[in-house]
């Protein structure tokens, strides 16, 4: 069976996406999945994890990056909810931070500006929502007029968005992504990157089907958030879990 979010998370030279249809598990991979519930593998630096030449971050975070433009951040979202079951592994009150990239496929800074006007509105979910099947299903974001007509359906009209959109805190919110994307590099999405400097390697989570990826994903940055990010040699496995 394709592992589909393995292949769409692969570390490239430059930051990527990749879209590949995705196949349902096989009665064999439910069996292997359910097996491995109790034989993951421990959580080590330079497996699941790496600890990124960074400063850590002055408070403890989460921090995604992504794009409407990426099918597989699309999948990550809208299929698998990872946003979602990482939280749950994380201390009560932490959200993952989701930054846009600003580089990224047709109108990327138009679209990280909406990204930054969805959170000061507070209407991350439903602008996230919208976009992704505007994006990556309907294909029918063509342009900033477009991208309004989005938000309008969520009842902000496009004065208001005009208005937010060149407000301070939107300003503020788009220079906080472009310093993260600059600090922390990232080279594919979606990545997940703890505390600003522990960088998640998808390539070595539990890969017998989709489901135990992201909850694997899930697993190693609940870990990772209780991790002192001022590490500087390698840390002992856990086995734990």
């Amino acid at each position: 069976m394709k592992k589909t979010f393995i292949a769409l998370s692969a570390l490239l030279f430059s930051v990527s996406c990749f879209a590949v249809e995705k196949a349902a598990p096989s009665t064999s991979t439910a069996s292997q999945s359910t097996t491995q519930v109790t034989t993951l593998a421990p959580i080590e630096i330079d497996k699941q994890y790496t600890v990124l030449p960074t400063q850590p971050s002055p408070e403890k975070e989460v921090i995604e990056f992504f794009s409407f433009n990426c099918p597989s951040c699309y999948m990550f979202e809208t299929e698998f909810h990872a946003s979602q079951v990482i939280e749950k592994a994380l201390p009560e009150g932490i959200k993952v931070k989701r930054y846009h990239l600003v580089n990224f496929g047709p109108l990327a800074m138009e679209l990280s500006q909406a990204w930054a006007v969805a959170n000061v509105l507070n209407i991350q979910d439903k602008v996230s929502d919208a976009l992704y099947k505007a994006v990556q299903k309907d294909r029918k974001i063509k342009s900033v007029d477009d991208i309004k007509a989005v938000f309008a359906t969520l009842g902000i009209n496009p004065q208001e968005y005009d208005k937010t959109k060149d407000s301070f805190l939107v300003k503020a919110y788009m220079a906080h992504q472009i310093d993260a994307f600059n600090e922390l590099k990232p080279v594919s999405i979606p990545t997940i990157i703890v505390n600003g400097r522990f960088f998640i390697n998808p390539q070595e989570l539990d890969n017998t089907s989709d489901e135990a990826f992201v909850k694997d994903y899930a697993r190693v940055a609940g870990f990772l958030f209780n991790l002192d990010p001022n590490v500087k040699t390698k840390i002992q496995p856990d086995n734990t879990h």
